[in-house]
């Protein structure tokens, strides 16, 4: 597959009279992000969409960036090659070729029935390299309408297809909530450095906020029916909800908001915004 060079695309937008403006790394963030890789590794990253919007001289800023699997062939200082295509480090996040889970960890990975960057919990460690999971990013409905969650539950993933995540560590794959003078913004961290925090947020939207400004969101938070939190609503956080039912095997939160009930899952119910 041939490589594509992204000052070679930039340039040729600029020959073809497109927008200089439309930088092809637009966010207030380092890109020199160290990548610990070695070819033949799994890795998440928009790889399919950048390059297209780049090249088609887009403003990045407006475009929806989906993280898919692909594996590393060649790890640079600020760039990488992967699945035949020049990245920027900041928009690649490795896997760990050699994790192994406990039921009940939050892992990262990628829905391995189809594509797209997804936290998930492990329901079933008896092969601890490949677990099955129920995955957190998939909407969860009713017995009788199910959601992608349920028909999609006890999953069990490829060796070296995820890594599994802790709480209090700013890590990619972890929930943060930024806030961002009105309202605290909820997000899947991508890469932290210098005080940055780059997040995937709403609709694969990519944003980036001061670390000062951020929480961690923590996936094994201690919660009780009748508890008062915020929850996730559209690209938010916020307060009004009690807690009606937790399940944390499959690390499901029931809350309810004026009498309105939702199923959300452990990502997007907090105490810690209070």
């Amino acid at each position: 597959m041939t490589t594509r060079i992204l000052s070679i695309a930039l340039g040729c937008a600029i020959a073809l009279g497109m927008a200089a403006q439309n930088d092809p790394f637009p966010w207030d963030f380092p890109q020199n992000v160290k990548i610990e890789a070695v070819p033949g590794q799994w890795v998440l990253s928009c790889y399919t969409f950048y390059p297209s919007a780049v090249e088609e001289g887009k403003d990045l800023n407006d475009e929806v960036l989906i993280f898919y699997s692909t594996k590393m062939e060649q790890v640079g200082e600020t760039t990488s090659i992967i699945g035949g295509t020049e990245m920027p480090n900041a928009l690649i996040i490795p896997l760990d070729p050699n994790a192994k889970a406990k039921k009940g960890d939050i892992v990262l990975t990628w829905w391995q029935e189809g594509s797209g960057l997804q936290r998930a919990i492990v329901t079933d460690a008896s092969n601890p390299a490949e677990p099955k999971v129920d995955y957190l990013d998939m909407s969860y409905g009713t017995k009788e309408n199910p959601g992608f969650a349920q028909r999609e539950a006890d999953q069990q993933l490829k060796p070296g297809s995820f890594v599994v995540l802790k709480d209090g560590e700013w890590a990619p794959g972890a929930q943060v909530a930024a806030f961002d003078g009105r309202e605290w913004k909820k997000g899947t961290l991508i890469h932290e450095q210098d005080g940055k925090v780059l997040v995937m947020g709403w609709a694969s939207h990519i944003f980036v906020y001061n670390k000062e400004n951020c929480k961690l969101v923590p996936f094994k938070e201690k919660l009780k029916k009748g508890d008062a939190v915020y929850s996730t609503f559209v690209d938010s956080y916020r307060s009004g909800y009690t807690v009606k039912n937790v399940d944390e095997k499959i690390g499901r939160v029931w809350v309810d908001r004026d009498g309105s009930e939702d199923v959300k899952s452990i990502a997007e119910v907090t105490k810690v915004l209070q």
